[in-house]
């Protein structure tokens, strides 16, 4: 390749200043016209910004705050700030607002929301449901795949059903119940008997002390269990006694729980008798004195 020589050159470069003044004349808009252009591009830019600026406050308006946080993070507190403001900051200068673009903002904003509603929709694992102590509860996924085959006929499936809570049992009826099942009071006594003399046999310690909570909470189920048809007795002839008033001509009466309790405390001290029942009141004697003595002040010493 041959190399220009400096006349060339010179030459060229003449032509060029010739060729872009002469344009430069003919142009038929000034520098004025050529900014009002670009103002009025700026303006026509901004309005579609804007809109989508308020559909993306709205859109931020149902955003949960967990989101909105996560957002404020990745994005910086300035920048969010200017996001929802609508990317103007009155305490920059028009240089710093201008540097700062809202479509920038508006990547940004978007950017982070997309990858919150993508982090929303990945599936989470099991070691992501793993529980952090054993005693809290576990976390299940509610979701479950669509079967691949569409049920056209529905077919007669046998359906599990729960006696206890299901109509066609009928109702419960307490005293057929208690009727019924009164053969399991005689094994109940048997067992007992039984575990008093395993008791007295044991020798290990550790195997007595086993034997004696298991006998005690037998023990006590059966006198829970008795105190219950004491009460329903005594409930059943309460109601016998009130329908034959009600059919007299007398207006029925329902009693209150305090004056249920009433008659239930008055009917078990009058089956307990006078011995038991001097007792029982002694030990609620003693037992009430201890209480308001521990609430007597102290007396001080003297000094």
């Amino acid at each position: 390749m041959a190399r220009h020589s400096d006349s060339e050159q010179e030459e060229y470069s003449d032509q060029y200043d010739e060729s872009e003044q002469e344009y430069s004349d003919n142009d038929p808009m000034s520098e004025d016209d050529h900014d009002e252009e670009s103002d009025e591009e700026e303006s026509e830019d901004e309005q579609p910004d804007r809109e989508h600026m308020e559909k993306l406050k709205r859109s931020l308006a149902h955003v949960s705050f967990e989101q909105l946080a996560e957002v404020q993070d990745k994005m910086g507190m300035k920048e969010f700030s200017k996001a929802r403001a609508g990317g103007v900051d009155k305490t920059e200068s028009t240089k710093n607002v201008r540097s700062v673009s809202k479509a920038q903002i508006l990547e940004d904003v978007k950017g982070a929301v997309s990858k919150l509603d993508k982090g929303a929709r990945i599936r989470r694992t099991k070691n992501d449901m793993k529980r952090a102590n054993k005693h809290s509860p576990m976390e299940v996924s509610s979701k479950r795949a669509v079967g691949r085959f569409r049920e056209v006929v529905e077919l007669n499936k046998p359906k599990v059903r729960d006696p206890r809570f299901e109509k066609l049992s009928g109702h419960f009826n307490q005293d057929l119940f208690e009727k019924s099942y009164a053969f399991l009071d005689d094994y109940k006594k048997s067992e007992q008997d039984l575990l008093r003399q395993q008791i007295k046999k044991a020798k290990n310690p550790e195997r007595r002390e086993e034997l004696q909570q298991l006998l005690l909470k037998m023990t006590t189920r059966e006198a829970s269990a008795q105190e219950a048809k004491r009460k329903q007795q005594l409930k059943r002839e309460r109601k016998k006694a009130e329908a034959e008033l009600v059919k007299q001509g007398k207006t029925p009466y329902f009693l209150k729980r305090s004056e249920q309790r009433k008659l239930e405390l008055m009917d078990k001290y009058e089956k307990l008798g006078e011995k038991n029942m001097d007792k029982i009141l002694a030990k609620r004697r003693k037992k009430n004195a201890a209480k308001d003595h521990r609430r007597l002040p102290f007396k001080r010493r003297s000094e």
